[in-house]
């Protein structure tokens, strides 16, 4: 599934997916459109940074001295609880039974830096951005596959 984000935890394999359905399901919850929620998530942040931030964890790269001076401040505002919920709601297509505890023990067991990246790579993938390829004008995006994967039978 192109966007979708798995990783390991709590001993076992998890894929995290911000799709139309967990979209709707933040939406519903918070009784506000996706994106005006994930933008509270980090009330600090301008569009810019944020990016800049998202950019430089989904390569690994450090962060511009002035990009990170905003990033720590930012992190004194970011809200926790929101992105704990929208990792729900993400995990939720895939592991149905998942409670918000379950979700906490999986961002303890993960850490808050390893974390933020998953979450921050799904929000990229639902805006169209990371992961996937990018469809041409007219034509349906291709589905992604899986690279080394045998084909056939042998």
């Amino acid at each position: 599934m192109i966007g979708a984000q798995t990783f390991d935890a709590l001993g076992q394999r998890w894929s995290l997916f911000l799709g139309n359905a967990a979209q709707c399901g933040i939406e519903e919850q918070y009784d506000r459109g996706y994106f005006a929620v994930v933008a509270d998530a980090m009330p600090k942040v301008d569009p810019a940074t944020a990016m800049a931030i998202a950019q430089a964890m989904s390569i690994g790269a450090a962060l511009p001295v002035d990009i990170a001076e905003k990033a720590t401040a930012a992190l004194k505002g970011m809200r926790l609880s929101v992105l704990r919920d929208l990792a729900w709601h993400g995990l939720r297509r895939d592991h149905p039974a998942v409670t918000l505890d379950d979700v906490s023990a999986i961002i303890d067991d993960l850490g808050h830096e390893a974390f933020g990246e998953i979450i921050g790579k799904a929000i990229q993938a639902a805006q169209g951005k990371g992961d996937g390829e990018k469809a041409a004008p007219g034509k349906p995006p291709r589905r992604a596959t899986q690279r080394n994967a045998r084909t056939g039978k042998g």
